[in-house]
Parts: structure tokens; sequence; C-alpha cells
């Protein structure tokens, strides 16, 4: 199985601190290959306020397959228009699609009219 990681799942994995369990993200790489977007990435990295922070933030990018942003992508961002609220969320969505991912993510109320799979990771 294959999955794209939205940043929330990433930052809950970040802050996860109980070892007895795994995180949403360890299960899921368990389980399949975890891509993010250079976007989700860049969302991390912009909120780093310390370099022990970005050093974290590395070991996590480096787990992951960190997916580029194409120029074919904009050719279908507009599918999402009134279906998500940003222009970044249409482009995760957008993403997901080209790629035939599904999104894993904590705000499913974010990408509900997005016709894109959806993973709630409370059902995992």
């Amino acid at each position: 199985m294959e999955y794209l990681i939205d940043t929330d799942i990433i930052i809950e994995h970040l802050a996860h601190t109980d070892a007895q369990t795994e995180s949403v993200l360890e299960k899921l790489m368990t389980h399949g290959v975890c891509f993010t977007t250079v976007v989700n990435a860049s969302e991390l990295y912009f909120a780093a306020s310390s370099e022990e922070e970005k050093r974290v933030i590395d070991a996590v990018m480096k787990a992951l397959k960190v997916l580029g942003i194409n120029s074919r992508y904009s050719l279908n961002i507009s599918e999402f228009f009134n279906k998500v609220a940003t222009t970044r969320d249409a482009l995760i969505c957008t993403v997901a699609k080209i790629n035939k991912l599904p999104l894993v993510t904590n705000n499913m109320d974010k990408y509900k009219e997005s016709g894109i799979t959806i993973i709630n990771p409370k059902e995992l």
C-alpha cells in the first residue's frame, strides 16, 4: 500500500512521546510506502524554531519519499475549485489524484468535497 501523508500526521509523529505505542506514521510505514510533498515538508521547516527541530524534521523526511511539484499539477488544480478552501489544499489533492495515492490526514472535513480517497487515521 502507498499513502500520501499530510502535514498534520507528520506533526503528530514529531510530537509523539509514548514509546509504548506507534504513531500513525509509524503504523503506516510498517504497512506500506509513505509519500509527502515538498509543500508539506516546507510547512514543517518553516515552522521549525531551532536547529534541533530541523534535525528531527530531516530524519523524518529521510524516512519518507518527498514528491516535488511538477508543472503538470497546475493543469489539474482547477478541478478542486470550490471543493477545498486554499490553493495549497488543491495542490495536495492534485498530487494525490495524479499519483493515485490516498491522503492520510486528521483534517477529514478539509478534503471531504475533493473526491480523492482519504484515510482517517483513527480507523487504522
